[in-house]
């Protein structure tokens, strides 16, 4: 991995739409992969960044060969250069309502300064899981 120079960097709460010169570092907290009929095969990754903010990530079929060898689950990284677009679907896996694509364009390196732990801030009671109290469209986890 190509180490990143020191920028600005962004929390997830502060990325909008269409604000693509924006540079995060993040740990990839879910990595798997996934197909369905519109999208083809894709990698799909839940990213934390240093607040504890989750953000979900796909790359597309077309992407996956120039990012694969980048993206492993456990890892801190640094990206720039993305899209960030509405979070729209069946269901969610963070309840941020942005997620961020890669483009060809889209760096990726490595992020030493990244901690160990977070603050975790998605933990749901389990009194909310047994009444059915959560949003059934965002996955608990």
């Amino acid at each position: 991995m190509v180490r990143a120079s020191k920028n600005i960097v962004s929390y997830v709460r502060e990325l909008k739409p269409r604000k693509d010169m924006s540079r995060i570092e993040v740990r990839i907290v879910r990595l798997w992969r996934n197909y369905n009929k519109e999208s083809g095969n894709t990698i799909e990754m839940v990213f934390v960044d240093k607040e504890g903010t989750r953000i979900h990530a796909s790359v597309g079929e077309q992407l996956i060969k120039k990012f694969d060898d980048k993206l492993r689950e456990g890892d801190a990284i640094v990206i720039q250069l993305f899209k960030v677009y509405d979070a729209i679907g069946e269901y969610c896996t963070t309840p941020h309502p942005y997620k961020i694509g890669f483009f060809q364009t889209t760096f990726v390196g490595k992020a030493d300064d990244f901690p160990s732990a977070v603050p975790e801030k998605y933990f749901a009671d389990f009194s909310d899981i047994l009444g059915g109290n959560l949003d059934h469209s965002c996955l608990v986890g």
